[in-house]
């Protein structure tokens, strides 16, 4: 924290992708306990409270952020952190925000219950499927989460946490693991296996599998492939 503190840029952001970097930064703040009442954060409170009003500044009036990155990661990690910062402060500039934020993650999921990039909800016009990213579920299911445990207003809300149960599901594989976009035994377990424990599925059976799949992992501290 101190080092994000010493790094942050003079108009609250960090550097690269300004509003997925600030994102992340405040949701690092958020989870230590810090607020942004110095009485309570005396050390954290003012780059927890810069990079609030960074994220607020760069929203626009559709919930929307500018400066976003090309597949807009950037949305769910900002809207994650405003859920997060408003069930901490209870600030009625950041609920209004969070609220916003929600609308385009809502009206962007999929009918299976997934999300794609840029939250576009449309499915393939070459097909008809839907491109449901595992990488990119796990982030607005946090959000989603968060809001919910915030109590933040919005419709479709608790229909949306339920449904993506069905879009995680979709990418598991039958013997363990969550793939990118179908049905994988690599990559996105963690996150496919987390997002299910957070959706209250944790018992079901393709998060069990999954765990037995990652007990068997050793970890590597050998480079692969260039640098």
């Amino acid at each position: 924290l101190r080092w994000l503190k010493k790094n942050q840029q003079a108009d609250g952001s960090w550097k690269a992708q300004k509003v997925a970097m600030t994102g992340l930064a405040a949701l690092c703040f958020l989870a230590h306990g810090e607020v942004t009442d110095p009485a309570k954060s005396p050390e954290f409170a003012t780059p927890l409270q810069r990079a609030l009003e960074f994220l607020l500044a760069s929203q626009r009036a559709d919930g929307r952020f500018g400066g976003a990155d090309s597949h807009e990661y950037a949305h769910p990690i900002a809207a994650y952190a405003l859920c997060e910062a408003y069930g901490m402060t209870l600030n009625p500039n950041l609920k209004e925000a969070a609220t916003r934020a929600l609308r385009p993650i809502l009206a962007g999921q999929h009918p299976t219950g997934g999300w794609t990039y840029r939250l576009d909800p449309a499915a393939d016009p070459a097909n008809g499927a839907y491109r449901d990213d595992t990488s990119y579920m796990g982030w607005c299911v946090q959000a989603l989460k968060a809001a919910k445990l915030a109590h933040i207003p919005a419709d479709g809300l608790d229909r949306a946490l339920k449904l993506s149960v069905r879009g995680f599901k979709r990418n598991a594989a039958p013997s363990g693991g969550f793939g990118y976009t179908g049905p994988g035994a690599g990559g996105l377990t963690a996150v496919g296996t987390l997002s299910l424990q957070l959706l209250g599925s944790a018992q079901d059976p393709e998060v069990r599998r999954s765990l037995e799949l990652m007990d068997g992992w050793q970890p590597s501290f050998e480079a692969k492939g260039p640098m």
